[in-house]
């Protein structure tokens, strides 16, 4: 009985240190290809991307080759939309840029 009483206490302690162990603070794949997404729109602009630098390197270990592959291609395609954008298009992706992508530490 007391065995049994220390294997479960053991397991608790292992299973809260292993959820404990994920940061709270983790991206879902679709927010690490938003964060990416935001750091192609402020380098469109010429727009310093420390801050969302800092997010994506602390979400990108462990994540699938192909979430960063999708979050790359999100990224370089945002780039070459904020550059080239102009009138209605460029005020709505100013307003994301300075909105949503805020969150990911995207300077406005």
């Amino acid at each position: 009985m007391k065995t049994l009483l220390i294997s479960a206490t053991l397991l608790a302690l292992v299973g809260a240190s292993a959820v404990s162990a994920q940061p709270a603070d983790r991206l879902s794949d679709a927010q690490f290809v938003k964060a990416a997404r935001c750091k192609g729109l402020a380098k469109g602009e010429g727009i310093d991307t420390k801050g969302v630098d800092a997010v994506i390197k602390a979400n990108k270990r462990g994540r699938a080759d192909w979430i960063i592959d999708k979050a790359m291609n999100a990224q370089d395609d945002a780039q070459v939309e904020a550059s080239k954008a102009d009138g209605t298009r460029k005020a709505e992706l100013i307003a994301e840029r300075n909105g949503a992508c805020q969150a990911f530490g995207v300077e406005g």
